[in-house]
C-alpha cells in the first residue's frame, strides 16, 4: 500500500515545486519534461523495453496533450493560487476520465456501479465547488474570472485526454514512460518556440525537480497497480489533489479566514469522498 501514497506525494508536491521556483510557464514545462525525458531515459536503460509503432505514437500523443494540459495548469498558477487551480482541475481530469472509463469502455456494467458512480461524481464536483470558492486571498477578487475558467477548463480537457487515450487504445506499463516523456518534452519546446522568449536555463534547471517528482509518482502507480490493484491505489494516489491544495497554502502562507479553511477543508474531504467511491466502482 505505501508504494500508493508514493505516488500521492510526488504528485501533490509537484506544483508545489514549480510554484517554488518561480520560474514562468514555459520554463516550469521545459524543466518538467526534461526531468521525465532523463528519468525516463535512466528506467530504459536500466530494464530495457521493446517498443511497437503503433503503442509508441499514442504514448507519444499522450505526452503532447499532458504537455499543453501541464502547460495551461502553470500558466493557471500564474492567476490564481494553486490551492484554488489544482483541485479545480484535478477535479475535473477525474471525472473526464472516470465518465471515459464508465461510457467509452463500458466500466459500470451494473446498476450498482452506475449508481455508485453518480454519487462519486456528484461528491467530486461538490468537493471542487467548495474548494474553488475561496475569497479574495486565494487570488480571485468576485471568483474565477471567464479567462481563468476558460485555461482550468481547457487544462482539464487537455490532461483527460492524456489518460484516455491510452485507455482507449489500452496501453499501459512501463512501455508508456518513455515515448511519452518524448512527446512532453518536444511539444514543450515547441510551446516555447511558439513564446518567441528564451527560456532561463537556471529556471529550466531549477524545474528538472518538478518532473523527477512526476515521473517517480507514474511509476509507483504502475507499480501499485501491479501490486495492490487498481481499485486500491487510485483512491489513494487522488489523495495528492489535498497534499497539493492544503500543502500549498501552509508553504505559500496564503492567509486564509476560518470560513475559508472551512470551505478547504470540507471541499477536500467531500472530493476524498466521491474519489473512494469510483474506487469502489472498479472493485
Amino acid at each position: 500500500m505505501w508504494i500508493a501514497f508514493v505516488s500521492a506525494l510526488g504528485w501533490g508536491v509537484m506544483p508545489i515545486l514549480a510554484q517554488w521556483t518561480k520560474a514562468g510557464p514555459r520554463e516550469q514545462l521545459l524543466g518538467t519534461s526534461a526531468g521525465a525525458v532523463l528519468f525516463a531515459a535512466g528506467l530504459y536503460a536500466a530494464s530495457p523495453t521493446v517498443f511497437s509503432p503503433g503503442p509508441y505514437m499514442i504514448s507519444f500523443i499522450s505526452g503532447i496533450l499532458w504537455a499543453v494540459g501541464q502547460w495551461l495548469q502553470f500558466e493557471a498558477f500564474q492567476r490564481i493560487r494553486v490551492s484554488v487551480a489544482i483541485p479545480f482541475i484535478c477535479g475535473l481530469q477525474l471525472t473526464g476520465t472516470t465518465l471515459f472509463a464508465a461510457l467509452a469502455l463500458g466500466e459500470w456494467s451494473t446498476r450498482f456501479q452506475l449508481l455508485l458512480g453518480t454519487a462519486a461524481l456528484a461528491l467530486v464536483l461538490a468537493g471542487v465547488l467548495l474548494t474553488s470558492l475561496q475569497e479574495r486571498s486565494a487570488g480571485t477578487k468576485h471568483g474565477l474570472t471567464p479567462g481563468q475558467l476558460s485555461i482550468l477548463l481547457c487544462s482539464a480537457l487537455a490532461l483527460t485526454g492524456y489518460v484516455v487515450i491510452n485507455q482507449w487504445f489500452d496501453i499501459s506499463g512501463l512501455a508508456v514512460i518513455l515515448p511519452q516523456s518524448a512527446g512532453m518534452f518536444l511539444a514543450a519546446i515547441t510551446i516555447g518556440l511558439l513564446a518567441g522568449k528564451r527560456p532561463s536555463p537556471r529556471m529550466v534547471i531549477r524545474n528538472l525537480a518538478t518532473g523527477f517528482a512526476w515521473s517517480v509518482a507514474n511509476l509507483a502507480l504502475f507499480v501499485a497497480n501491479g501490486r495492490i490493484g487498481v481499485a486500491a491505489s487510485f483512491p489513494v494516489s487522488q489523495v495528492s489533489i489535498v497534499i497539493a491544495t492544503v500543502g500549498s497554502i501552509l508553504i505559500f502562507k496564503e492567509k486564509k479566514s476560518a470560513a475559508v479553511w472551512m470551505r478547504v477543508l470540507l471541499g477536500s474531504t467531500v472530493l476524498m469522498a466521491g474519489v473512494f467511491l469510483i474506487g469502489l466502482t472498479k472493485s
